[in-house]
Parts: C-alpha cells; sequence; structure tokens
C-alpha cells in the first residue's frame, strides 16, 4: 500500500508540472497562429493552471515564524446558542 501513495503522490507532482507547462506551450503556438484573444485567454489558463502546482507543492509556506492561531472553543454550557452568525439566540422562556 506505500508504493500505492508513493505513486499517486508522484503522479499528482507530475499532473501538477505539466499541465502549466502544456498550457505555456498552447500560448506560445496561438501567439503565432491565432488571434489576440485566444492569446490572452491562453494566458488567463496559464495563471489558473499554476494554482493546483503551487497548491500542491506549498510553496508559500512560512517556516520562520509561527503565527499565533486561535482554534475553535466550544462553549462551557451544553445547552447555550452563542453562534456568531446566527440571528436567533435561545431564551430562557424557550424551554
Amino acid at each position: 500500500m506505500a508504493t500505492s501513495g508513493l505513486i499517486k503522490t508522484v503522479g499528482k507532482a507530475v499532473g501538477c508540472v505539466a499541465m502549466p507547462v502544456a498550457c505555456a506551450v498552447f500560448a506560445a503556438y496561438s501567439d503565432k497562429h491565432f488571434p489576440g484573444w485566444v492569446f490572452a485567454l491562453s494566458l488567463l489558463v496559464v495563471a489558473a493552471s499554476t494554482i493546483p502546482a503551487v497548491l500542491f507543492f506549498n510553496l508559500f509556506r512560512d517556516n520562520g515564524s509561527e503565527a499565533p492561531r486561535k482554534g475553535f472553543e466550544f462553549s462551557k454550557q451544553p445547552d447555550e446558542w452563542d453562534d456568531l452568525f446566527s440571528p436567533w439566540h435561545r431564551d430562557d422562556d424557550d424551554r
């Protein structure tokens, strides 16, 4: 099972690199052989196709500093409605 995970990871990495390269080759081809709007759209596709590679290789991680993280804290009272995004609040008369 470990080789299956390795093959899947290598396949994702190759796909994440091959997709922007193929889009860039098409953009270079469309620069000479198609109208300008096709070239502009192909550059947009190149930019969009780099997103999976950036996310897969985690290129924007910050190793230098640990940002303070505040996780979600559950309420101490089991029957309290204090959802910040909800306009509904439980009253004592509702029981």
